[in-house]
């Protein structure tokens, strides 16, 4: 399943995806990769139907990272991707409410060497750049913190619990870092030096 990243204004960069129909059906065009990598070198098999939307699954890579529903039982996890200015692919957990739940730690953008491992969706066109798959319309500058995370977090394995942005004194200061390296002002991100350059 894919769909758009939506932010609901929770604080640190947390991001609630709410499951909405529409938004998962996206059409796919001519050109999708059946295997994409990540910036970890995991592997995932990428599948798409028409007016049905894509699905992805892990092949040479970790389980998602493990999360409770809301409720304090175990939800649903799997493997999910958004598309924007960069293709990230997200563990996720199903919540109680029926939305979905991950964060910044717990994604990874598609890495690449040339522009056939990017995928090609019908109303949005993937280059290889910087040895990620980027939006042609939307390089440049930076303005979501969260995508400052998954850069400077590019080459470490996904946590192994989905509270590691709160639990995780490591993590944590990844969110702070990323915050502080954003100007509210200009809303405009500086990605720090040792992360990867988009």
């Amino acid at each position: 399943m894919s769909m758009r990243k939506t932010r609901y204004g929770l604080t640190r960069g947390v991001w609630l995806l709410v499951a909405l129909s529409a938004a998962l059906n996206i059409s796919c065009g001519n050109s999708i990769p059946e295997v994409l990598r990540d910036t970890t070198g995991a592997t995932f098999s990428l599948t798409c139907a028409y007016n049905e939307g894509c699905a992805i699954k892990p092949l040479d890579a970790p389980p998602p990272v493990p999360c409770n529903s809301g409720s304090g039982s175990p939800g649903r996890v799997f493997y999910s991707h958004f598309w924007h200015r960069f293709i990230e692919i997200c563990s996720a957990v199903g919540l109680d409410s029926g939305a979905w739940f991950t964060d910044p730690s717990m994604c990874r953008f598609v890495a690449c060497d040339a522009d056939d491992e990017c995928p090609q969706f019908s109303d949005v066109e993937y280059v290889c750049s910087g040895g990620l798959c980027q939006n042609v319309e939307r390089k440049g500058e930076i303005s979501d913190p969260g995508d400052v995370v998954t850069l400077c977090m590019a080459d470490e394995p996904r946590p192994s619990d989905c509270r590691a942005q709160t639990d995780d004194p490591e993590v944590a200061a990844q969110f702070e870092r990323a915050h502080a390296s954003c100007d509210s002002a200009t809303d405009v991100c500086k990605v720090p030096a040792d992360c990867w350059q988009p």
